[in-house]
């Protein structure tokens, strides 16, 4: 069997084990996200230079919170979470760019970098808290 026929049978069968159930959906209410996952992702953030990783182990850790924080965004974007509106999209691709890039910078051990981020991270924030409380 040719190698790319071979391929694109098992993309074509294992798109369709998926049914229109199986997608992406909410399973807590936002105020759990919010408080659950993005706060304390995100203060990790806010709180960078007040409280500055001291070792390797640090830097691990704040890595995986941002990385946390940048799939948080994603979740926004899912039935559940999602609002339909521009600001709402606008606000979040904010928030998951800067996350990535301070996951980046985490991986980096940059310092600088995460500070630097900081504003972009709380504009999103505050700019989504603002249109939709």
């Amino acid at each position: 069997m040719n190698k790319y026929l071979f391929f694109l049978l098992v993309a074509v069968s294992s798109t369709s084990l998926l049914a229109a159930d199986d997608e992406p959906q909410a399973i807590a209410d936002m105020s759990a996200l919010m408080t659950r996952i993005i706060q304390p992702t995100s203060d990790a953030v806010f709180y960078v230079s007040r409280f500055p990783p001291e070792d390797d182990a640090a830097w691990r850790e704040l890595e995986n919170k941002t990385l946390m924080l940048a799939e948080a965004a994603n979740l926004l974007l899912i039935p559940g979470y999602k609002r339909l509106t521009e600001q709402w999209l606008q606000d979040t691709v904010l928030m998951r760019d800067a996350s990535v890039r301070a996951w980046q910078a985490a991986k980096n051990q940059d310092l600088d970098a995460l500070m630097e981020l900081n504003n972009d991270l709380y504009t999103s924030c505050e700019n989504c808290h603002t249109a939709t409380r």
